[in-house]
């Protein structure tokens, strides 16, 4: 549910200044922090169900900053470094010999709905501080 907020100008003065602090607020590298921490929490949670023998596949999640398209256009990603794990994917959806252990699906669906509420917020956030 998008809840609609005022914010008040007085002026033409006010108005230009108020649009011009909220778009350097919502430049790429302000929006790549709140993003890459969301990815980090799909990490963390990932890091903490894989099964450990050798060590390789839970050194090998990582979250980082995707690759940036414009002043405005952010990404960031978590996902399995496959030069570190090689045999991740033969873990997460199994093979003819081995049952399938989910590690990365898991942790993605049970972090979705907190990640998205935390990305909500801290954008929500970065907008209510630039139109102060």
């Amino acid at each position: 549910m998008l809840v609609a907020n005022r914010i008040e100008v007085d002026g033409l003065d006010e108005a230009i200044r108020k649009v011009r602090s909220l778009r350097s607020a919502l430049e790429a590298k302000e929006v790549e922090k709140v993003l890459v921490t969301g990815a980090r929490r799909i990490r963390d949670r990932f890091r903490n169900i894989v099964a450990v023998r050798s060590g390789r596949l839970k050194k090998a999640g990582k979250a980082a900053i995707g690759k940036r398209r414009g002043a405005y256009v952010a990404s960031a990603y978590a996902a399995v470094d496959y030069k570190v794990a090689r045999h991740a994917y033969l873990v997460e959806y199994g093979t003819i010999y081995a049952s399938a252990h989910p590690y990365f699906e898991r942790s993605y669906e049970a972090e979705k709905e907190p990640t998205g509420k935390q990305i909500t917020d801290d954008l929500r956030a970065l907008v209510k501080g630039a139109v102060r």
